[in-house]
């Protein structure tokens, strides 16, 4: 009986053989340490620790599926190329115009309208039940001659731009409303009124006391609609280099879609977003992971 000492060549750790009998031959073994199987073959006293043979081809299977380190990596043909470029250039295109709609529509809200003439506007004063006929209307601070027309109907004169707009009327409550005025023509009518949102403005009266904050059309579109579309348009430019570089047929999609919303020119980038995503899914093969990214 003969002992042989070994190491584990997974885990260094140090095992022991004991020989029955011949001095040679191969065994199977099991690190006392980390339990992985060892081939041990013992010829003339030599003792040599080898991996089993399924794993040994594992690794070496694993070994050869690397990319070889001058592995040229995939370009797409030159017609691929093209259509990128063709697609990158609407989503752009339409993206930058959102931009420039997004600060011209800020600038527009926020523009000074001084210099320009008096608007005859529309204020329709009632409540819930009738119409209100001794209100008492104040722009920016300043109390207002009106004229009443009947039907809670009341004329003012104002410029274009903001105003600041609180009625009062007894046994209700105050109402004030931050609105725009957008330059326009005088006397603009629809079906003999003014259009709502433009120079005609409506005041629905709450009975009782205190006051009451209302809301216009211009003023929920100067909050929210300059701000998301240069936010759109941001994500399009995003999408654009997407395609332009084929980096992912998803991504591209998004950004195409967000450069529609930022509606560039209103309607001209919407349309060159939209023959933008007609060409994205018509050629979605040519990005280099179209279904997986």
């Amino acid at each position: 009986m003969a002992k042989k000492e070994y190491k584990c060549p997974h885990c260094n750790s140090l095992n022991k053989l004991i020989l029955m009998g011949g001095g040679n031959g191969t065994f199977g073994k099991i690190c006392s340490t980390c339990n992985s199987e060892i081939e041990i073959v013992i010829e003339n006293k030599d003792i040599n620790v080898l991996l089993p043979k399924e794993e040994k081809n594992k690794n070496d299977l694993v070994q050869n599926t690397k990319i070889p380190v001058d592995y040229k990596k995939y370009k797409p043909d030159g017609t691929n190329q093209k259509i990128a470029k063709f697609i990158a250039f609407l989503i752009l295109t339409s993206s930058l115009m959102g931009l420039f709609t997004g600060i011209k529509s800020i600038y527009y809200f926020d523009k000074d309208y001084n210099d320009s003439e008096n608007i005859k506007i529309e204020i329709i004063i009632k409540n819930n039940s009738a119409n209100i006929e001794n209100a008492e209307i104040i722009l920016n601070g300043e109390k207002l001659n009106s004229t009443y027309l009947g039907n809670g109907t009341y004329i003012i004169m104002a410029k274009p731009g903001k105003h600041l707009i609180e009625v009062s009327a007894p046994l209700h409550k105050n109402s004030t409303m931050d609105l725009f005025i957008p330059p326009q023509e005088n006397n603009l009518e629809w079906n003999g009124r003014g259009l709502d949102g433009i120079n005609r403005f409506n005041f629905d009266m709450q009975e009782g006391e205190g006051n009451t904050t209302l809301k216009s059309l211009y003023s929920s579109i100067e909050t929210w609609c300059p701000n998301l579309g240069l936010l759109f348009s941001i994500i399009g430019i995003w999408g654009a280099w997407v395609t332009y570089t084929l980096q992912s047929y998803k991504n591209a999609q998004i950004g195409a879609f967000f450069s529609v919303l930022g509606m560039g020119f209103f309607i001209i980038g919407p349309i060159l977003s939209v023959i933008a995503l007609y060409y994205l899914k018509k050629h979605k093969n040519m990005f280099t992971a179209s279904f997986k990214n």
